[in-house]
């Protein structure tokens, strides 16, 4: 995601939410204020970039990269699979 307005990969979490609720605030005040339909909606796609980066940061933190493969039990009649015998 590219905006040349926002150095995102240099905020932390907590700043990337304060900045998320500052332009939601924004969005909402615009659109009470009536102001121009495009506008609004640059102020909506900077809101959506940056929830995606969030999205995005949280994925890549809680995504899992044990590749560990635990063998529990067998499954009956496994033993006799061709492909194993081997």
């Amino acid at each position: 995601m590219f905006n040349p307005f926002l150095e995102i990969t240099e905020m932390t979490d907590d700043q990337l939410l304060d900045k998320i609720n500052e332009v939601a605030n924004k969005v909402s005040s615009a659109r009470r204020a009536n102001m121009a339909y495009n506008m609004v909606y640059q102020l909506e796609i900077m809101y959506h970039q940056l929830n995606s980066a969030y999205q995005e940061r949280l994925t890549s933190k809680n995504t899992n990269t044990d590749t560990t493969v635990l063998n529990i039990g067998t499954i009956e009649g496994e033993e006799s699979l061709p492909s194993e015998e081997s």
